[in-house]
């Protein structure tokens, strides 16, 4: 519509300080692109591996890298997907994350399984080889956020050894996801994109609302022809919220105060200058989607569980078994609500909510009913949120489904991936 052309025309003239992307070289089997090894990616998802001269890397200094499928239709419709994982809340935690898969790419698959397309219309989801998808690993530990120019050094006795020599890590995560997308833009496709939706899952969900306009004002700097453009951030709306013990310093706003500082959160680049303003004192709630989303100027619709299973276990820090439990995760999802929904339907962005106690929940299978500009409505997550995708969000009509029970519906809700409650 009209006004998302408007503000990407506002994105093209505000991304000037951006760094350009490098000029490309001949595409398939030709030359590499700089900073980019080996040949142009034309299979499905293998991993392309970036150079270390491009400044990207995972914690253990070993090199990012990015698994590609482009379209095979020929589509100019874009999914760009951030992997989660959790956090590294300290030092200690780094080190042992920088010796698996979520801190070094030692060991990556040189093929991944799958990169779901995100974009959609009335017909729902895009088939699979009918968008370019780009799936970005996580290797950073702070949601694809955190840069310092320098190693960090830490002592291996915090990390569990007792022979004092120092482990060097590498906090690189938002040059990890500018390589990227410089590599995409200059070769893949990226700048010939019409249409976008970045999207990620749990830290990756978090990344969405941390990145999405980044991201967005990125490509639109260098893809004149991208007229669409929205996020999906998928369970990564976690809250600022105490404990079911009240312990302030093991909550999870405090960890993520203390991963905002180690990283260099806040000087990096990777967080909304407008929210840094609005919080001079207490930058670190930036990092948490609540406070992050009034900022947000990409359209976007939001999958989450009111009971977030990760969320009960790790921010509320409690289980259900007892009554006094049960009636802590009850009033966890009425905070969940009181700390979206306002935000949500003030800026006309969608969303669909389960009661289903789940993080990696089965969009495809929780159906709730509303309605739509007055049109009643049944339908599984997806597909509300491809009736919002497909344009009604700009036009104004709220396309927002909200499960008002409690845990799984009040005990309606039976599938697999939805946690029993009471607990056993």
């Amino acid at each position: 519509g009209a006004a998302l052309g408007a503000a990407l025309a506002v994105a093209l003239a505000g991304a000037l300080a951006a760094r350009s992307a490098p000029a490309g070289g001949p595409v398939g089997g030709g030359a590499p692109l700089p900073g980019f090894e080996g040949p142009i990616p034309n299979g499905d998802l293998d991993l392309q591996l970036l150079s270390l001269d491009t400044g990207a890397a995972c914690l253990d200094g070993s090199p990012y890298g990015f698994y590609f499928r482009p379209a095979k239709t020929g589509s100019t419709r874009w999914s760009i997907f951030m992997q989660g994982g959790g956090w590294c809340y300290n030092e200690a935690e780094c080190a042992d994350r920088a010796g698996g898969h979520l801190g070094s790419s030692i060991g990556w698959p040189r093929h991944e399984g799958g990169c779901q397309c995100y974009n959609a219309d009335e017909e729902g989801l895009a088939p699979t080889d009918d968008c370019n998808c780009l799936y970005l690993p996580y290797c950073d530990g702070a949601s694809f956020s955190g840069h310092r120019d320098d190693p960090w050094p830490v002592l291996s006795a915090a990390a569990g050894g007792s022979d004092g020599a120092v482990t060097q890590l590498m906090f690189r995560g938002l040059r990890n996801l500018d390589a990227t997308l410089d590599v995409a833009l200059a070769g893949l496709g990226l700048s010939e994109a019409t249409e976008l939706v970045v999207t990620g899952s749990s830290a990756g969900g978090l990344a969405t609302f941390l990145h999405a306009d980044h991201i967005v004002e990125k490509v639109a700097e260098e893809a004149p022809g991208l007229v669409k453009a929205h996020a999906l951030p998928i369970v990564g709306y976690f809250l600022d919220h105490t404990t079911f013990s009240h312990d302030t310093q093991n909550s999870y706003p405090a960890r993520m105060e203390y991963v905002f500082g180690m990283q260099n959160v806040g000087s990096s680049g990777a967080v909304s200058p407008y929210c840094l303003s609005a919080y001079p004192e207490d930058p670190h709630l930036c990092f948490l989607a609540p406070h992050l989303l009034p900022f947000i100027e990409t359209p976007l619709f939001v999958l989450n569980s009111k009971y977030d299973q990760w969320q009960l276990t790790n921010e509320l820090q409690s289980d259900w078994k007892t009554e006094e439990t049960q009636s802590a995760v009850e009033a966890y999802g009425n905070d969940f609500l009181s700390a979206l929904l306002p935000l949500v339907k003030e800026t006309g962005n969608g969303g669909f909510i389960t009661s289903c106690i789940c993080h990696g929940c089965a969009w495809d299978k929780l159906s709730l009913n509303g309605t739509v500009g007055g049109t009643p409505i049944s339908a599984n997550g997806y597909s509300w949120y491809a009736l919002w995708a497909s344009g009604l969000g700009e036009e104004g009509v709220q396309v927002l489904a909200v499960d008002p029970r409690g845990p799984n519906g009040d005990g309606a809700v039976t599938l697999d991936s939805c946690a029993a409650f009471p607990g056993p």
